[in-house]
């Protein structure tokens, strides 16, 4: 860990507390089965809410799930074509130590077959430079070509600012980052324009990179969603891939909703936002509180299609 203040000291106190469920909750099943009326009924509901604070803190943080999604892009192109994209986001490395590992993620990215891997950032979440080789070596295992953006956390937005110690290790384990960068992706199955925006907080990406229409479907890697919110009429992407809000994390019917306005497929998934299709993947790693409530790890696989004009 690097630049802890007193929040993270707290969040890391309750981190440690947490463990003291496997204390509590003999004591309260006990005190059920010798109490009688009301009492009994207030301890019944006591251990209903620290069981879910456990599994929210302990079980769900270790889930890791992959779900495939059909994608469909609305324009058309020289050609038709199909590619499989992996989408992994918000590991937040760390703070936590039950945030996921990137063990486990690259072994379930590996076994997607995927064309190519997309990660939309936020690596970190106050972790020490000392720790990235430790931390990070798996990517290494993922054979597929991955190509990344750094997110707010990565950039002190807020925490540290890592994102020259973050560059150069990636550099090193074939991570290909494009924040502000435009490539084509070529071969026999797809040809693709990728453009890479770096975050949205830092209130510096290179808009104009979106800026034309392409011959080639443009799809577009930024960490944040909310960047369609900046583009103007002249800027064009067929579709645009980020995550940032976690699902939500936490996410409680109604009251997430209520309070955050992350929900829905603005928290998680597919829609359609000034003209642009987002997909939003809902990330695998925590901030703030070390729990995800119905919301687990999760890597994403698009399987996106898209078809040739029809000559007139």
């Amino acid at each position: 860990m690097t630049d802890i203040g007193p929040l993270e000291i707290l969040k890391l106190a309750i981190y440690y507390a947490s463990y003291l469920y496997f204390v509590a909750a003999p004591i309260f099943a006990w005190l059920i089965i010798k109490l009688n009326g009301a009492t009994r009924y207030a301890m019944v509901a006591a251990l209903t809410v620290i069981t879910c604070l456990a599994y929210a803190r302990f079980i769900e943080p270790r889930i890791l799930l992959s779900t495939e999604h059909e994608i469909a892009l609305n324009g058309c192109f020289q050609k038709p074509g199909a590619i499989r994209i992996a989408v992994f986001s918000d590991t937040h490395n760390g703070l936590f130590g039950n945030a996921m590992s990137i063990r486990r993620i690259a072994k379930r990215v590996q076994a997607a077959n995927a064309d190519f891997v997309l990660i939309p950032g936020d690596y970190i979440y106050f972790l020490h430079p000392d720790r990235f080789e430790e931390t990070f070596t798996a990517f290494a295992d993922i054979d597929a070509p991955v190509f990344a953006v750094l997110g707010n956390h990565d950039l002190g937005l807020p925490g540290p600012d890592l994102r020259v110690p973050l560059r150069e290790f990636f550099s090193r384990t074939g991570i290909r980052l494009i924040d502000d960068q435009a490539l084509k992706l070529i071969n026999n199955k797809f040809a693709i324009e990728l453009v890479g925006l770096s975050d949205h907080w830092a209130q510096n990406q290179k808009l104009s990179l979106l800026e034309g229409q392409a011959s080639i479907p443009r799809l577009v890697l930024t960490h944040n969603p909310a960047a369609v919110r900046d583009f103007t009429t002249d800027m064009n992407a067929d579709l645009l891939i980020g995550g940032h809000t976690h699902g939500g994390q936490i996410q409680l019917p109604l009251l997430t909703c209520w309070l955050t306005g992350v929900c829905g497929d603005i928290a998680y998934g597919l829609r359609e936002e000034r003209g642009v299709q987002i997909f939003t993947t809902s990330g695998t790693g925590m901030v703030g509180l070390p729990m995800r409530f119905r919301v687990p790890p999760r890597i994403d696989v698009l399987n996106v299609s898209y078809m040739a004009c029809i000559a007139s």
